[in-house]
């Protein structure tokens, strides 16, 4: 029975281990389903009559400890160390620069805004926002302020 229990406990533990790679939970909650089956044929085993309450316990225990310690040492060091170049993204997003035209910069609008439009400012082209909602194309117009993907534009 000591060799049933040893086995559970030990494909309990493989099992919670390959959940790192395997999504769905399913060989995690297997392999929670056998560690429970260990401490509990460790608990009340016909076979293992012979011991008392205390080492039934002492042996009950020493599965749990046996089992958080493995699964701690896999999650802090091989999970995250050995396994980090492969399964973890390390690109990163740069973030786009502020659009060049400071405020109080005024310029032409290319298009007309209607609210969006086009508008030529520094002799660059830009995405812009009329304040005032709708300028005709040709209109002189000032920048307020910088928008995620736009500047804010008013008529002069």
């Amino acid at each position: 029975m000591v060799a049933s229990i040893a086995i559970l406990t030990l494909f309990g533990i493989l099992l919670i281990l390959l959940e790192t790679f395997l999504p769905g939970w399913v060989a995690g909650i297997l392999g929670t389903i056998s560690l429970i089956s260990a401490i509990w044929l460790a608990l009340v085993s016909e076979e293992l009559t012979g011991w008392s309450s205390g080492q039934r316990l002492a042996l009950a225990l020493g599965i749990v400890v046996f089992s958080v310690t493995v699964l701690i040492v896999w999650l802090r060091w091989f999970a995250v160390k050995f396994f980090h170049r492969a399964l973890t993204l390390t690109a990163s997003i740069e973030t786009p620069a502020a659009l060049g035209a400071a405020p109080g910069t005024q310029g032409i609008a290319l298009t007309e805004l209607r609210p969006l439009g086009r508008a030529e400012i520094d002799g660059q082209r830009y995405e812009v926002r009329c304040q005032n909602g709708l300028a005709a194309a040709g209109t002189r117009i000032e920048v307020i302020a910088s928008e995620p993907g736009n500047l804010l534009v008013r008529i002069v």
